[in-house]
């Protein structure tokens, strides 16, 4: 197998490493936007892949979901598909805690090893332009395998400790933290800084910066957004309303950038209202509905497998995809695999979001099962989920990969 060798304890640069979904905080010098794919593709990427390829054994090169092909992806109906209409299926990994010991250029390589062909990472209002500074050096390299990237807005704020979730979720439920229907702070102690209308310029301002950049496919409106008391609602009006923000900010970006996808999250990944209150964007083929799926140890869900597992994850939004309606994106999914119930949970959801049961997704002859983002790349010592690698930085955990290696 590629060999990446040991190198001295990891040195994580991070919002917080307790909590899964944390925002990375990237403090290294940007590159120069990348350009020119298509030739990279050809010249660059493309020998460096083979030989990553080749020095593979064949169990690891089988369990290798397919890169995704060049150009723009859209939607038809309940699929992502490419440029030609052929439907792909996102296999991400979640990558917010960048380990400077090991160069982003191994950490990518050893990525396709894995099998994922696109990362999610993360953006925080706050930190933006260092953010940027640091997602320039990913897509970088993540064009020199054939890697992709989904960018997420997480929080408005930075993390700092338990009272604000270390970043992994904002607290108050909203996509702002000024003025509003909030309290002028993000709900965990810090002061907000963000209001709609900063929001909107925030997201304006990434989509200038990567709409020459082909690596980018896609940008996750919000993270995590949440559904309580003063909190976030879909439809229906007001300054609480993320319908009509995803509407607002998805045809803003996209009369920047019209070939991104736009994915949107509903509070508390519940997509039931879409039904009275759909979201129409002014680009067709570009929506894309999120849900975050993880066992009941990390979400606190009284469900976790079975059917009745099946039962909810059809009625809030599988749906969506039975009906044919619009594709879904499980944007944050996963465990540290120890535990009878993770277990059982992915026993219930793999075959589930592979379309595989009587009562459960529907997809359609030649489609693919529902793209998904494993959360997270690396060794993250003490949480839960612990990353997917062993302490060596280079060893697969065989009980996650024994999972994620089945959504392809």
């Amino acid at each position: 197998m590629v060999e990446f060798p040991l190198f001295d304890p990891p040195k994580l640069y991070q919002a917080g490493a307790r909590v899964n979904g944390s925002a990375a905080r990237p403090i290294e010098d940007s590159v120069r936007a990348y350009s020119g794919i298509v030739l990279a593709m050809k010249n660059v990427v493309l020998p460096i892949l083979g030989l990553v390829l080749l020095a593979l054994p064949l169990p690891a090169r089988s369990a290798m979901a397919a890169l995704l092909p060049a150009g723009p992806l859209g939607t038809n109906r309940a699929q992502i598909v490419d440029r030609d209409g052929h439907p792909v299926r996102l296999a991400c990994v979640g990558w917010n805690q960048v380990n400077e010991g090991i160069s982003l250029d191994r950490q990518t390589a050893m990525m396709v090893r894995d099998g994922f062909n696109c990362i999610r990472f993360s953006w925080v209002n706050a930190t933006m332009q260092a953010d940027f500074r640091m997602i320039d050096r990913v897509a970088a390299a993540a064009a020199k395998v054939g890697l992709r990237l989904v960018l997420d807005n997480h929080t408005n704020e930075p993390g700092h400790g338990d009272r604000d979730n270390w970043g992994a979720q904002q607290k108050n439920g909203l996509w702002y933290d000024l003025g509003g229907a909030s309290d002028d702070t993000d709900g965990g102690g810090n002061k907000g800084t963000v209001t709609d209308a900063k929001f909107l310029a925030d997201w304006q301002e990434v989509a200038r910066h990567y709409a020459v950049n082909p690596t980018v496919i896609a940008y996750d409106l919000r993270n995590e957004p949440l559904d309580y008391p003063h909190m976030s609602i879909w439809g229906g009006g007001g300054d609480r309303d993320i319908r009509a923000m995803y509407e607002r900010v998805g045809n803003a970006i996209l009369a920047i950038d019209p070939g991104k996808l736009i994915v949107v999250e509903p509070p508390s990944s519940d997509c039931r209202r879409v039904r009275k209150y759909p979201l129409s964007l002014t680009v067709p083929g570009k929506l894309v509905y999120s849900v975050h799926e993880y066992p009941g140890e990390i979400s606190a869900q009284k469900v976790s497998s079975g059917p009745d597992l099946i039962e909810r994850m059809n009625r809030m939004w599988g749906w969506l995809i039975n009906e044919n309606v619009a594709p879904v994106f499980v944007g944050e999914m996963g465990s540290s695999m120890v535990s009878e119930q993770s277990r059982a949970w992915a026993a219930t959801i793999v075959p589930y979001l592979n379309g595989m049961g009587e009562d459960g997704l529907k997809i359609p002859p030649g489609g693919k099962g529902v793209s998904t983002d494993w959360w997270a790349w690396g060794h993250l010592a003490g949480q839960n989920p612990d990353g997917t690698l062993k302490a060596d930085w280079v060893t697969p955990r065989p009980e996650q990969q024994a999972v994620y290696s089945k959504l392809r």
